[in-house]
């Protein structure tokens, strides 16, 4: 079960047996669907802000939708299901960049309206509450899932800071260097290279991802000054060289895929590669999606699954929530351990944000 879900039913106290009533004020507030509908949009255009984001000439057609919306949320169960339903509606306004301010606004105002209409017709009053309720609730999820994918559409690899960290611990280590050769202390190259441990404290996690362990260096260096050896030194070695090399071995075939990544990714936005069919299923888009990332990084993939349900936390690297019509599904991303397995992240993340962006073209064109 959606762990999101079952808060929602905790915080909003939603009665899993509502349904009869909620299929009841949907009865009641459908006579006035159409009145409602027609004074929201007026309101709406009335503000230049949300003006730019609705075309006059699909206002019909919207009007249709967002009643089909509402009678969705009033008449189905609160199930997974509805919960996708309504998370797609908030994925297409992060696509069309409509601020969640905005789209407060409009759950707001759909609210004044009905509450208008109720004091025209007092026996909505009754159903009011229950009505407004599943407004709010579909508010959070569509809220929810906008900044979910907004944090999605930023990478958090941080390859940058690992080529950066890397970049001042080498330059630290090459300054020590000849003090290790000759087997003597060095206090000042010593003295610059623990503060140069110091500094990188913050790069801490991103250089443990490529097999840099700053305790253990700082231990080894400490040892070193207090009694320099060809043991310690051999230790600092494997503490520092070691990870270089794997890093530069592993850079080479990480090169070879980035300007494979960098084709794959013209293809997928120009040529359509995951989408370029005229009746596209999903189970297509996920065979195409598959051989693009087999093609690209089939030496780094450890794991890659398609899932209707998001996976538990920390199953696997990177997780992405893709969309087709009706099929909603996560394509999980395992990596091998490699030294540069945060560049591979971060390569395999672009790409899969591509493709997202092509699917959600997709939609929009065969509409």
């Amino acid at each position: 079960m959606n762990p999101k879900l079952e808060l929602l039913k905790e915080i909003y106290r939603l009665d899993p047996n509502d349904l009869p009533q909620r299929k009841e004020a949907l009865e009641k507030v459908k006579p006035f669907a159409d009145e409602i509908m027609d004074r929201f949009y007026e309101k709406l255009l009335e503000k230049e802000d949300f003006a730019r984001f609705i075309p006059t000439e699909r206002i019909p057609e919207l009007k249709a939708k967002q009643i089909a919306f509402v009678v969705e949320l009033l008449s189905k169960p609160f199930d997974e299901k509805l919960y996708r339903r309504i998370a797609r509606v908030g994925i297409v306004h992060y696509h069309i960049r409509l601020d969640p301010l905005y789209m407060s606004y409009g759950y707001h105002l759909l609210s004044e309206l009905i509450l208008e209409q109720s004091h025209k017709d007092p026996s909505l009053l009754p159903y009011l509450k229950l009505i407004i309720k599943y407004l709010k609730v579909s508010e959070a999820i569509m809220g929810e899932e906008y900044f979910a994918q907004k944090s999605l559409a930023e990478s958090p690899y941080r390859a940058n800071d690992l080529f950066v960290a890397v970049n001042r611990l080498h330059t630290a280590y090459m300054g020590c260097r000849e003090s290790f050769e000759n087997l003597r202390v060095d206090p000042e190259a010593h003295s610059a290279f623990e503060k140069a441990l110091e500094e990188l404290r913050e790069h801490r996690e991103v250089l443990a991802e490529a097999g840099f362990d700053l305790a253990t260096i700082k231990r080894f260096c400490t040892e070193y000054a207090k009694a320099p050896s060809e043991t310690t030194v051999q230790a600092l070695r494997r503490a520092v060289e070691r990870p270089l090399n794997d890093l530069s071995v592993t850079a080479y075939l990480s090169l070879g895929s980035s300007l494979a990544s960098l084709r794959a990714m013209t293809d997928i936005v120009y040529r359509r590669l995951v989408t370029n069919e005229r009746s596209l299923t999903p189970e297509r888009a996920r065979e195409n999606i598959r051989r693009i990332l087999g093609e690209n990084f089939g030496w780094a993939v450890a794991r890659l699954d398609f899932l209707e349900h998001e996976p538990r936390e920390g199953s696997y690297d990177l997780v992405k929530h893709l969309s087709l019509g009706e099929s909603v599904f996560y394509l999980a991303v395992g990596v091998r351990e490699l030294s540069n397995r945060l560049y591979v992240l971060e390569q395999i993340d672009l790409l899969g944000e591509a493709i997202k962006l092509t699917l959600y073209l997709h939609e929009k064109e065969s509409r």
